[in-house]
């Protein structure tokens, strides 16, 4: 589509045109000249980083690529798009990949072409709209607030985003000397702790699935998102970027050969930019990703990088800002009348923020509180609706009367009955944690049991899995007595001899394979190999005869009950 704006001609290209163009030698050079003469254009704009991500995501996106020349056919306009190959969404290219989004264009078109550039999108995609997110304080953005067709169909916002200045190093070292130097002294003793810089794609390969299970858990369990949006093509979009140069800013702090933290940032011309950051449960203990950051400033300062950028978003960054600059986030609809509802829900969301605030209730509880209701309605509608009328009646006969026992038995070290077979349990594996869907009403919802489990990982207690056809069918936890902060255990006061471990919360789907003996016996020959650990206990609730089974065979000897009441709703313990 071919459209003239002045001294500009404007092209849209999609599908296999956009392919064409973007393969074409004299178009990349243009590119690239524009990207070095654009004031505002960051690595997100670039050849590199839009071409890599156009090829590992040509299944999901379909690029749709806009273009300015001047009367001479020079490029003096760039806007790198992308169309959703199922819903149609228009999106910058990079998605939410591309923290800063822009076009690109010489100074003095900034305005007109990117007006030119909607006035055709909005003609051939009608009804559609384009989010522009963290657009740098250099980018123009006059024409969304003062122009008298785009002004009228545009929101704009605007949000923090901090930087850290890097200097030399030393503060970066003061802080690790002063502050985080008993923390790092602790790690040192479990082994070599070092920081590696990752520049062969293998070796960032190699820890790729690792570093995302930590995330993925973290998001889940931390910030109540149940269901993450699966990205398949998040391996080797990364990987591929590794092969480009002066992309990636990666690196791994290790002990001995255990990851503990990993991060993987981007560089943006004489900047780094803070990208995706995470670290193992079984080392937040010492704050890893705290240390990792002021590692990174360390590493940044020998390459006389001047700045960290920390990007929007993110309350913990707060304590690395050294300052701040605001960025802009521009929703543009392709219609007014779009507009004008979006405008209006955004009222009505800011006036219930007012409402929430004088009942003292923050955005962040209120956004908890419907995340929680959205993990429970997610429960309860993937349940067998045989299960819900059971579970119902249950519930109401446990409101009136109910008992229920708890038992506890106990087995010496030298007493255990080893049962030979194969492991049939993973140790730790947190990609089978992620598979976790309640497939009964009394199972806890996937918010709920991430949040347990990264609160048993971080203290140090041990999972074990069993995946079957991509359902999580059996898991029980280990937990060793040094690392209980609390002899609260499931409600009741049991205490622990500190040379002992603990298992307990087996469970086992009724549909998946039962319990075996070789699985048990499993767990209690790791649990023998705990550091001046001499007894494992295990807690079986009364109707788990299996499990109750399995222990006698296995040397377990029945030591007490826990019973709780309730009467008439009210709940007694003993």
């Amino acid at each position: 589509m071919v459209t003239l704006c002045q001294a500009m001609k404007i092209e849209i290209l999609t599908g296999n045109e956009a392919e064409r163009l973007i393969k074409d030698e004299v178009f990349l050079g243009e590119w690239l000249e524009l990207y070095e003469r654009c004031n505002w254009g960051s690595v997100y704009q670039s050849e590199d980083f839009v071409l890599t991500w156009y090829e590992c995501y040509r299944s999901k996106y379909v690029p749709l690529i806009v273009t300015g020349v001047n009367p001479e056919g020079r490029l003096i306009g760039l806007f790198t798009l992308a169309t959703h190959s199922e819903t149609g969404k228009i999106v910058v290219a990079g998605d939410s990949h591309a923290e800063y989004q822009s076009w690109l264009s010489d100074s003095q078109y900034g305005d007109e072409f990117i007006i030119s550039a909607l006035d055709s999108l909005s003609d051939k995609f009608r009804g559609r709209s384009l989010t522009l997110l963290f657009m740098l304080p250099t980018v123009p953005v006059k024409w969304a607030v003062t122009d008298q067709r785009w002004s009228k169909r545009c929101h704009v916002r605007t949000l923090p985003r901090g930087l850290m200045q890097v200097g030399n190093g030393e503060s970066f070292k003061e802080t690790l000397r002063k502050k985080k130097q008993s923390k790092i002294n602790r790690l040192k003793r479990l082994g070599n702790l070092h920081l590696d810089r990752i520049n062969d794609p293998e070796e960032l390969g190699a820890i790729f699935d690792e570093m995302m299970s930590y995330q993925a858990l973290r998001l889940k369990a931390v910030y109540n998102l149940a269901e993450l949006q699966e990205d398949r093509e998040i391996r080797s979009f990364y990987l591929n970027l590794l092969r480009r140069p002066r992309m990636i800013h990666a690196t791994a702090l290790r002990v001995d050969d255990k990851l503990v933290s990993a991060q993987i940032h981007m560089y943006n011309r004489e900047q780094v930019l803070l990208g995706r950051i995470t670290h193992s449960p079984y080392f937040a203990r010492y704050s890893p990703g705290e240390l990792h950051i002021l590692m990174t400033g360390i590493e940044l300062a020998k390459e006389s990088i001047p700045v960290f950028d920390l990007t929007p978003g993110g309350d913990y960054k707060d304590r690395y800002a050294t300052h701040y600059y605001e960025v802009y986030v521009i929703t543009a609809f392709f219609s007014r009348a779009q507009c004008i509802v979006y405008k209006t829900k955004r009222r009505i969301a800011e006036g219930f923020k007012l409402i929430i605030g004088y009942l003292a209730i923050t955005p962040a509880t209120a956004r908890d509180k419907y995340s929680n209701l959205l993990d429970q309605w997610h429960k309860w509608t993937g349940l067998k609706l045989s299960d819900l009328v059971a579970t119902g009646l249950k519930r109401l006969k446990t409101k009136l009367w109910e008992t229920t026992e708890l038992r506890v038995y106990a087995c010496d070290f030298d007493q255990i009955t080893q049962s030979p077979g194969n492991n049939t349990m993973a140790r730790n594996n947190l990609s089978d944690l992620l598979a976790y869907r309640p497939m009964r009403a009394w199972q806890p919802s996937v918010n709920n049991f991430m949040k347990q489990a990264l609160k048993n990982l971080e203290a140090g207690h041990h999972v074990y899995t069993r995946i079957d056809e991509n359902k999580l069918t059996q898991y029980a936890w280990m937990m060793e007595s040094q690392n209980l902060k609390s002899s609260f255990i499931d409600g009741q006061n049991l205490v622990l001899p500190a040379d002992s471990v603990l298992l307990t919360d087996f469970y086992t789907h009724s549909e998946g394979p039962v319990l075996t003996q070789s699985a048990l016996s499993q767990i209690l020959s790791d649990a023998t190999k705990v550091p001046n650990a001499q007894r494992a206990y295990l807690l079986v609730p009364r109707e788990n005869r299996q499990l109750e089974e399995l222990a006698i065979k296995s040397g377990f000897i029945y030591q007490n009950s826990f019973f709780r009441k309730n009467i008439m709703g009210k709940k007694v313990g003993g």
